[in-house]
């Protein structure tokens, strides 16, 4: 007797809110549980990828994946782009700010 094994996957919605989550203190069995995630592990698992990529780790796929780390590089690089344009508006907001 042969048993046929589904694999659930997870939204990345799902994978960053519980990351999320078990950062900010909660316990990963109860988030799992409360996500209806199957196995706790996987959000260990999740974390790591995490903490190494970012968000975009989230994203990524082991299987048939069209991502490579390259992709992962330019997108990191595009994100740090962003923030450091963000935060040259922040210090020129803040300047403004103290002149008055």
């Amino acid at each position: 007797m042969s048993t046929k094994r589904s694999y659930k996957s997870y939204s990345f919605e799902l994978k960053l809110d519980a990351v999320k989550r078990v950062q900010a203190g909660e316990s990963v069995k109860v988030v799992a549980k409360q996500l209806d995630v199957v196995d706790p592990d996987y959000i260990y698992v999740w974390i790591d990828k995490y903490e190494t990529y970012g968000e975009v780790g989230l994203k990524r796929k082991k299987r048939n994946s069209s991502i490579s780390d390259q992709d992962i590089i330019k997108d990191l690089e595009m994100e740090n782009e962003i923030l450091k344009k963000y935060l040259q508006i922040q210090r020129k907001e803040g300047k403004r700010q103290s002149s008055r």
